[in-house]
């Protein structure tokens, strides 16, 4: 008897956009409970889902296929920044806009069509925009349960104006740097907006079981790694150093 296994293909932020994600998410939670809104359950790490959930009879084919796709790709570019919502039959989100670079997009196609066409299983539990080739890239912040519009509005009117990345730049900077900014821009106005986090997709992350991360393919270092590799600090240690290197105009 055959067995199928639910899986879910995604991108985690790690660094300054995971920090800055978690901090727009506690803010925007704390101003819906205020509101009065209710959240639902959604995903304490952020992350962009690039296939699923779904499910498959033969979860160790995932692997091969996300790493016969990756092999091709290197370094994949994209930018966060700024709010954005949708309103699915059972729920509202509010997100993170993702603006993908076009090698995003081909990847993510090319990934989606790959796994789509391995087996039948997939291709009768995957949703259709994980086989389309225009898809909304975002970073979930919030999930509430169905309510009037306005509220929604409200609430990411308060994401916009109250959980820029400008505002997150100055939440943790240091007291020199705070006074570095209001003299450049209440004296000098010299306005340093910096709207978008320039990122790079290092990693796929390939969840199975109770959202279980089981592999990891690393784009950067080309290599599938296991579960225990993708907690490793040596292994993520090897992936930034390649990555400095690769982006260094001396190899270039």
């Amino acid at each position: 008897m055959v067995f199928s296994t639910s899986f879910l293909i995604e991108f985690r932020l790690h660094g300054f956009a995971n920090d800055y994600a978690k901090w727009a998410k506690a803010r925007i939670h704390r101003q819906a409970r205020i509101l009065g809104i209710r959240e639902m359950t959604v995903p304490k790490v952020s992350h962009i889902t690039l296939f699923g959930g779904a499910e498959t009879n033969h979860f160790t084919q995932i692997p091969d296929v996300v790493e016969r796709i990756g092999s091709k790709y290197s370094e994949i570019h994209f930018k966060i920044g700024g709010f954005n919502k949708f309103q699915n039959p059972d729920a509202n989100w509010i997100y993170l806009n993702v603006n993908p670079s076009r090698e995003l997009e081909k990847f993510r196609y090319e990934l989606g069509q790959a796994i789509y066409k391995s087996d039948k299983r997939i291709s009768d539990t995957c949703k259709l925009y994980d086989i389309e080739q225009r898809y909304i890239f975002h970073c979930a912040v919030g999930k509430y349960y169905q309510i009037e519009t306005p509220k929604i509005e409200t609430l990411l009117n308060y994401a916009e104006s109250h959980c820029k990345l400008e505002t997150f730049r100055l939440h943790n900077a240091s007291i020199f740097f705070k006074l570095l900014y209001m003299i450049k821009r209440y004296i000098f106005r010299v306005d340093e907006n910096y709207p978008f986090i320039n990122q790079h997709l290092i990693r796929v992350t390939i969840l199975g079981r109770k959202n279980r991360i089981e592999r990891e393919y690393d784009l950067i270092l080309r290599k599938m790694l296991t579960r225990r590799e993708a907690f490793s600090r040596f292994w993520w240690r090897k992936t930034i150093q390649k990555l400095k290197r690769l982006q260094s105009p001396n190899t270039k």
